[in-house]
């Protein structure tokens, strides 16, 4: 029988938002080797579509690739807040959008090397736009683009973001972008 690895030390190296720690793990080998991990809890994002089928994107500084990238609208939860309320919340504050109806499509862990803490995907038909103006500190714009132009960007590849292209992936898969 293989043993599973094991945490053996945990220190604190942050904090403030995101917590970080540093881990000495024990591998099934005997050896010995310290990761990081950044405890995020939980995260939500939306692949949100309107009525004329076009799917709303942010434009975001993305510190990771140091430049403005396709995003989808999401954050991480506040406190006691739900999955869906965290997602409902990011698609009003970061796009202006609001959702009558989110379709739960995948529920996992996006960074699994070293990140704590479960990515909520959602889905939304038949977005319609508010008064509401995003942060320009934060979103850069908001675009919408046409669910046959998001499909083949998709398929090609061409997001920077898996998140972005897993939702338009999932969603045409379950034939959300197309009914």
């Amino acid at each position: 029988m293989v043993r599973e690895p094991r945490v053996l030390s945990s220190q604190p190296l942050r904090e403030g938002w995101p917590p970080i720690t540093e881990e000495e793990v024990e591998l099934p080998s005997g050896a010995r080797k310290n990761w990081i991990r950044m405890h995020f809890g939980i995260s939500a994002a939306v692949l949100a579509v309107t009525k004329r089928k076009e799917i709303v994107l942010t434009r975001e500084y993305r510190h990771g690739l140091g430049r403005v990238t396709f995003s989808l609208p999401g954050g991480t939860a506040k406190d006691g807040e739900s999955a869906e309320a965290c997602a409902r919340r990011e698609l009003l504050e970061e796009t202006g959008y609001q959702a009558p109806r989110l379709l739960e499509m995948y529920t996992g862990n996006n960074l699994t090397a070293y990140l704590e803490g479960t990515l909520h995907l959602f889905f939304g038909r038949d977005c319609q736009a508010t008064e509401r103006r995003p942060d320009p500190d934060e979103i850069q714009a908001v675009e919408r683009m046409s669910v046959t132009e998001a499909l083949s960007r998709a398929r090609a590849g061409e997001f920077e973001s898996a998140v972005v292209t897993l939702g338009i992936l999932m969603s045409d898969a379950r034939g959300w972008l197309v009914g």
